[in-house]
């Protein structure tokens, strides 16, 4: 994909006028991964990674060595912009889900950048607090929410993400089991529970949401 079309995938850059995004595309590099590459680590710096085309999960790895997922990103998301302001990487890795482009934009070159554009700095860091916010949310409900409900509370957000009541698991039951925090076993004992309580449908990797109050009152 060519550079000015995956800047303009970026939120923070898509408003942005022409004479912005052609100096964003002077400094932007394009990169085909496949399946099963690491694409970051915390070995490995990049910078700024845009996705164009292609599905990239983000994870850590916990003391004992369990993967912890953290998200996962499709076209038009992005993630490094952290490095991009001279902070250290997490101690996070990506992996390719499938064949995969992305854009880079390294921190040297953005930083010569924001010297004459720093609107755009301040724009990444409104989206840099949004991502820092989604992880602590993710950390809480960990923590203190029973495996059902955060089991209803993720498929709530991916209701109001595609406005519909029939929503495609965008990974593998045992990944999801993994991003919410419990075992394979746990999860699927949980969606066979809300199966028989009639509050929804599964078939492989569609959920049928049923009855979308009865989310709501999972506890």
């Amino acid at each position: 994909m060519k550079e000015d079309i995956c800047a303009r995938l970026v939120p923070v850059f898509k408003n942005l006028d022409q004479e912005s995004l052609a100096k964003i595309s002077d400094i932007t590099k394009c990169r085909h991964f496949e399946k099963g590459d690491t694409v970051f680590s915390p070995y490995l710096k990049v910078g700024l990674i845009i996705i164009s085309s292609g599905e990239l999960k983000e994870y850590q790895l916990a003391e004992s060595g369990k993967e912890q997922l953290l998200r996962l990103l499709g076209p038009g998301d992005f993630l490094g912009e952290y490095s991009l302001f001279g902070n250290d990487d997490p101690a996070t890795f990506g992996e390719a889900l499938t064949p995969l482009d992305v854009c880079i934009v390294r921190q040297d070159d953005f930083i010569k950048l924001l010297t004459s554009q720093p609107s755009i700095g301040i724009k990444l860091l409104e989206q840099y607090s949004k991502r820092l916010k989604a992880t602590d949310n993710l950390v809480t409900n960990a923590t203190t929410e029973s495996v059902p409900k955060r089991l209803a509370s993720y498929l709530r957000e991916l209701s109001k993400e595609s406005k519909s009541n029939n929503v495609l698991l965008p990974m593998s039951m045992k990944d999801l089991a993994t991003f919410l925090g419990t075992t394979p076993e746990t999860l699927s004992r949980c969606v066979r529970r809300l199966e028989d309580e009639g509050i929804l449908a599964k078939e492989k990797r569609q959920f049928h949401i049923l009855k979308p109050d009865g989310l709501e009152e999972i506890q």
